[in-house]
């Protein structure tokens, strides 16, 4: 065979070789699939990642959420009905009460029934506590006041070890009975309850929080009030 035909048919071989292994490849990346930056930088425990939960409840999980709760305001039957899973000592769930949440009491106070219920992360060690504090302080018909102060005062008492004079001088400036607080918080008469809570939220898809369900929707983290306002109007029709 002349010696220039052969060359050109080696040649012709690579080039068909090189081809058919580029698109087997490409076979290969688009059958597994490529992996996000957020995959890849986010390493798994286990091989299999966990589902990602509802973006909107079905009508018995959205009833167990909005049946009882640490607290609540507003009139059953109301138009929009917002759950919230938090904690007092969560950083994010500060923020919401202090920028968005106004907001919403502002806009759509008198449209909404509002729920709040615990979700004490494990690596806040006074969220528990916190919890049960504005429990027992409930008893006294102040929960929300109680709620209030817990959040405004955050920053102060949350890298604290021991928060019971924190806890004193909330007692005292809404002027709570001590001896009957004192009662309910050493006995642990909430401590259930709030793990109860907790307990709830991860039946329901809660990974951390805050997280909220807007008549069923669920909408995670500290969003800001415009986030809200949209599933809000869409959900009363305007």
């Amino acid at each position: 065979m002349d010696k220039k035909v052969l060359g050109i048919i080696v040649v012709l071989v690579a080039v068909a070789s090189f081809l058919g292994g580029a698109t087997f490849t490409q076979w290969q990346t688009q059958k597994q699939g490529t992996p996000s930056p957020k995959e890849e930088a986010t390493p798994s425990p286990t091989a299999q990642q966990p589902e990602e939960p509802p973006a909107v409840l079905g009508a018995e999980d959205r009833g167990k959420i909005e049946s009882g709760g640490a607290a609540v305001k507003g009139e059953e039957g109301s138009a929009i009905t917002i759950v919230e899973f938090s904690e007092y000592e969560c950083p994010f769930c500060k923020r919401y009460v202090d920028e968005t949440y106004p907001q919403i009491l502002d806009e759509y106070g008198d449209k909404i029934r509002y729920i709040f219920r615990d979700y004490p992360l494990p690596f806040h060690p006074q969220a528990q506590k916190m919890a049960e504090v504005a429990r027992c302080a409930g008893d006294q018909d102040q929960y929300w006041e109680m709620h209030d102060l817990l959040f405004e005062n955050r920053d102060k008492w949350a890298e604290k070890q021991d928060v019971s004079a924190d806890v004193t001088g909330y007692v005292s400036q809404l002027g709570l009975d001590k001896e009957e607080f004192d009662d309910c918080l050493d006995s642990g008469k909430y401590t259930q309850a709030v793990k109860d809570d907790m307990a709830l939220g991860q039946s329901v898809g809660v990974q951390g929080t805050p997280t909220f369900f807007i008549n069923g929707q669920r909408l995670v983290g500290a969003q800001p009030f415009s986030a809200f306002k949209a599933i809000i109007d869409a959900e009363l029709g305007q």
